[in-house]
């Protein structure tokens, strides 16, 4: 068996070796449960994560039917359906260090929501949170989570980000675009929300061939921001295949720039 997995709440996601048997996956996905007894239910991972609605490509394999299950992360409790909505155990970390920068008072704009390990933790800090998913099971998750953290300052909607966050009579402090595969195409509704100085938490998959596709990110930011003085540094959140890392662009905007567009980087 691939070694490659990922478990949430009592289900292990498995990446099974190319070619590998039925009756070998099964075999394997026994032994896994055997070893880890908190795992209940093994489901294979097929394919990437698709459509805007970011929807699993999973199969069954061993252990209870369910692909639901209660996965506890960083003092919150998620409850995830993994046959219907994107969640990875694997952004722990890194929703920690976002999370931890709010203060007090702030209004904060999750645009890609799910079901919630953004948002409930922001909630705790934040003044408000207003949350944005396309997809009617993440959102449907995601109220029931708000249930269960006994959340009560968050505001949820079901839709397109871009066209939602023109009903906003509002601005927000702090916006979180964790949409990777094409959060450029939202990023002009998320500046027309955001405070300034405000903040934007930007998630784009960066290849490491070189620093030609890291310049082109950088580049196309700084285009969305002609006007305005911002400071932009960067957080690899982990590698999602060989050579291509998860990459966090924090945004901060400072204010009106009435000479150039000036970005300053920052690798970390």
């Amino acid at each position: 068996m691939n070694k490659s997995f990922d478990i949430i709440g009592n289900i292990a996601i498995v990446k099974f070796s190319e070619g590998a048997t039925l009756k070998e996956k099964k075999k394997d996905a026994e032994l896994l449960m055997r070893k880890n007894k908190h795992i209940f239910s093994v489901f294979e991972k097929r394919g990437k994560i698709s459509g805007e609605e970011r929807i699993p490509d999973v199969k069954w394999i061993a252990g209870k039917r369910s692909s639901v299950t209660l996965h506890r992360e960083n003092g919150c409790v998620f409850k995830v359906d993994v046959r219907k909505v994107f969640f990875t155990p694997r952004l722990s970390n890194e929703r920690m260090r976002v999370v931890s920068q709010i203060k007090s008072g702030e209004e904060v704009l999750d645009m890609f929501a799910g079901v919630g390990p953004y948002t409930i933790p922001a909630a705790k800090r934040a003044k408000e949170v207003c949350s944005i998913d396309i997809n009617r099971d993440a959102v449907a998750l995601l109220k029931e989570n708000l249930k269960l953290n006994h959340i009560h300052n968050v505001r949820v909607f079901c839709g397109d980000s871009k066209k939602v966050v023109k009903r906003f009579e509002i601005k927000f402090d702090r916006i979180i675009m964790n949409y990777p595969l094409d959060a450029e195409a939202f990023l002009d509704a998320a500046i027309s929300v955001l405070k300034s100085p405000g903040k934007i938490h930007f998630y784009s998959f960066v290849s490491m061939h070189g620093e030609s596709d890291m310049k082109e990110k950088m580049d196309m930011i700084r285009k969305h921001f002609i006007g305005k003085k911002i400071k932009i540094e960067r957080f690899y959140a982990g590698e999602i295949a060989p050579n291509i890392v998860r990459t966090c662009f924090d945004i901060t905007v400072l204010g009106r720039n009435t000479v150039s567009n000036q970005a300053r980087d920052m690798l970390v």
